[in-house]
């Protein structure tokens, strides 16, 4: 089990060049700059990656700028409303065969200390092209390396290649949690080149307001005694949110119960599709991406997940911040700690198993509960910066 996102271990020292050598992203940061950082990422759209960038921009003591390969997105609509500075690459079409040298001149020209990639896609060109600007440190977060597939893609040897070439390329990787850190070293990855950080959450912002209750159930029509349950995520194979459905259709159909499912993705006409042959697309809200999902879980009374594919489990630990009993089959975020929480209950996959966690829920009781104590000690965001400045300066010092 891992520690309250702290930094485990380093990479070994490695011999600095003579200053007339360094390329100017290279220089070590002057006494008193805070460090600058780059980050390099595929998209700035909802997912669990993009937003633990976000949080990360928003509290880390760097200077930071992000970069994204193919477009911003929402959370990258929201970062530039805060003033955050975001870029994106543009790698449709004739371009992608040279984004490694357009993102290597991008990275120049802003000299950063650290290049920080998030996601295969900017494993791929963003190690490469900060290798290229003369970047000193680069740091690779591994946010989707599952049990059976990576991003989606199931594992295969040309796969695990190229990843095993791309991390020996970069300086150090971060794992999201102690069960991503395990998968890693499965992959041949040296346990002394990976740190576990566990993701962070925004408690705070999770913590439901009255107000934001009324007025999100007001918007969707829900009346007063109704049953919200929820699911947040991408709709896409790995978030089996087809097996939502199914549990859900029951208590649907009967009346009284609404289900508000918040994400995009390749899904979304196969799942309407199916919500209508099982009869209940009159109590199913097709929410799209929310760039407010804790006043959607503010409106909602139980949330679920089905996946069973998870590094860490952000939509389970973000509904159990903001106080909903939750049904899950997979988190380790929840399942590393001393004891899964009250309000949440792991059930075996498929519909059967989550109309099994349903019925226990109503057992205990569909109210809020507290936020235990602990979550928010291991995963409040503030820690998880502190603990990714901290690996960031223990890396430079190393490289200086």
């Amino acid at each position: 089990m891992s520690g309250p996102a702290v930094p485990r271990t380093t990479t070994a020292t490695t011999a600095a060049r003579p200053p007339a050598a360094r390329p100017a992203a290279a220089r070590p940061p002057a006494a008193g700059r805070p460090l600058r950082v780059v980050h390099v990422i595929t998209t700035l759209t909802t997912g669990g990656a993009e937003r633990q960038l976000e949080l990360l921009v928003q509290r880390t003591a760097a200077a930071t700028a992000t970069v994204c390969l193919y477009e911003a997105g929402p959370v990258g609509d929201a970062m530039r409303a805060r003033g955050d500075r975001v870029r994106v690459l543009g790698m449709a079409g004739w371009r992608k065969p040279l984004a490694v040298l357009r993102l290597a001149r991008v990275l120049r020209a802003h000299a950063p200390d650290v290049v920080h990639v998030h996601l295969l896609a900017a494993q791929l060109w963003g190690i490469p092209a900060a290798r290229m600007a003369g970047v000193r440190v680069v740091v690779s977060s591994e946010h989707s390396l599952m049990a059976d597939t990576v991003e989606g893609r199931p594992h295969a040897w040309w796969l695990r290649l190229l990843y095993r070439g791309l991390e020996r390329a970069a300086t150090h990787t971060v794992a999201v949690s102690e069960t991503t850190a395990e998968r890693l070293v499965g992959w041949g990855v040296r346990r002394d080149r990976i740190t576990v950080v566990d993701n962070g959450i925004d408690v705070d912002a999770l913590t439901p307001a009255p107000a934001d209750r009324a007025a999100v159930r007001s918007e969707l029509g829900l009346a007063d005694d109704d049953v919200a349950l929820v699911v947040v995520g991408r709709l896409d194979p790995v978030k089996r949110v087809d097996e939502v459905l199914r549990a859900c259709a029951p208590r649907l159909a009967a009346g009284g119960h609404v289900l508000l499912v918040a994400g995009a993705g390749s899904l979304l006409g196969d799942l309407q599709a199916l919500a209508a042959d099982l009869g209940v697309s009159h109590a199913v809200r097709w929410l799209g991406p929310r760039g407010d999902v804790p006043r959607v879980l503010a409106a909602a009374d139980v949330a679920l997940s089905a996946s069973r594919d998870e590094t860490f489990g952000m939509a389970v630990v973000e509904a159990v911040a903001s106080g909903l009993p939750v049904v899950f089959v997979q988190c380790p975020a929840l399942t590393e700690l001393s004891a899964v929480p009250e309000g949440a209950v792991e059930v075996a996959g498929g519909p059967d198993g989550l109309r099994a966690g349903l019925d226990e829920l109503q057992r205990r009781g569909l109210h809020r509960r507290d936020v235990p104590a602990e979550l928010s000690l291991r995963y409040g965001a503030a820690a998880a910066a502190s603990a990714v400045d901290a690996l960031y300066r223990r890396l430079l010092a190393h490289r200086s």
